[in-house]
């Protein structure tokens, strides 16, 4: 009973540290500062291109989106949670792990 116990500890203290890992890692993803948006005009008798994409449109220009810059620095906040959160389970993790080893 005793090493199931300290079976389910061990695997349990590697699994919090590879989800701390993990989680780091997804928590600083970079993320673009600026969004490039390209404007076309479609170029079909129709009036629309085939598919609803510029796919046979004439460039006109690139254009600025507020909202993709607020999603970008959301994006970029909740990142920096995300990561202190990590490092917060990391050393939890590690804790654990020590407490068995002791």
């Amino acid at each position: 009973m005793k090493l199931a116990t300290t079976l389910l500890n061990v695997a349990s203290a590697l699994f919090a540290i590879t989800a701390a890992i993990l989680w780091w890692r997804s928590a600083v993803v970079k993320t673009l500062d600026h969004f490039s948006i390209h404007v076309s005009r479609p170029n079909s008798p129709m009036g629309a291109p085939l598919g609803g994409g510029p796919l046979g449109g004439v460039f006109v220009g690139q254009a600025h989106s507020d909202d993709l810059i607020a999603l970008a620095n959301a994006l970029k906040r909740q990142s920096k949670f995300s990561a202190w959160a990590a490092i917060c389970a990391g050393i939890s993790a590690i804790c654990q792990a020590s407490s068995l080893l002791a």
